[in-house]
């Protein structure tokens, strides 16, 4: 176990010593844009989604995660009001911690301080890399790229060299990188029709990341536009995207 991970560990027992764990059920909004920050919660089992609902309407998701991740802390630390909802995608179980004895606790052990700070730059460079990919790349280089990287990032293995992508909506996926669902459902099918995308239920696999790495590393590539066999050769110059956990 690297040092890493053993502070990670004493983190999360520190403040399971100090919460109460409570149930939570899939579309429970765990924490609610707008309101006080009264606690900090750590996520025992579960996932989890935020999003950020928008002034004309439209709703966009920041993030998904799971066991082990905080939520709620810029909040508590800052003293204001909730920035965006944290809601259930799946059943499970969080760790409730006020925001006073969290506050105390950030004071007392340097530990639980520094793995905030950690969690909190991790989290503003996953930030800007959405940024970037929004700003640089049209929706349906965005779409392929973000799958690619939920694949590498938490995919499971799928048949001879694949990658699956379980439990995201297609409006999910919309919401995250900002588009409408019928646009994504249309780089869906473009995907598909490249072979190089299989889909179900809520399931998404790659049947060859290699080679949806060597398209997306061609910046005149878009889905949809004939014959993907002529990419070989792993690129030197492909910068995953965002890699905010999507199992």
């Amino acid at each position: 176990m690297t040092e890493d991970h053993r502070l990670a560990d004493q983190v999360r027992t520190l403040l399971r010593n100090s919460g109460r764990a409570r149930p939570f059920r899939r579309g429970d909004v765990l924490i609610a844009e707008g309101a006080p920050a009264d606690e900090v919660l750590l996520i025992e089992t579960g996932k989890v989604k935020v999003v950020l609902h928008g002034s004309n309407g439209a709703d966009s998701i920041l993030g998904f995660y799971g066991p082990g991740e905080l939520m709620g802390e810029m909040g508590v630390m800052g003293e204001r009001p909730r920035s965006a909802d944290v809601i259930a995608r799946t059943p499970g179980v969080a760790v409730h911690v006020d925001a006073h004895t969290f506050r105390t606790l950030l004071r007392d052990h340097p530990s639980l301080s520094s793995h905030v700070t950690d969690v909190l730059s991790n989290r503003l460079v996953l930030a800007d890399q959405r940024q970037r990919l929004h700003a640089s790349f049209e929706v349906s280089v965005r779409v392929a790229r973000q799958l690619l990287s939920w694949a590498q990032s938490s995919g499971e293995p799928a048949g001879d060299g694949g990658l699956r992508v379980r439990g995201l909506t297609q409006l999910e996926i919309a919401q995250f990188v900002t588009a409408s669902a019928k646009t994504v459902d249309h780089v869906l099918k473009q995907l598909r029709a490249d072979k190089l995308l299989e889909t179900g239920r809520r399931s998404y696999v790659l049947p060859d990341p290699l080679l949806l790495e060597r398209c997306l590393a061609d910046p005149d590539w878009r889905p949809g536009r004939g014959d993907v066999s002529r990419f070989s050769g792993r690129p030197d110059n492909f910068a995953p995207p965002d890699s905010t956990r999507a199992s």
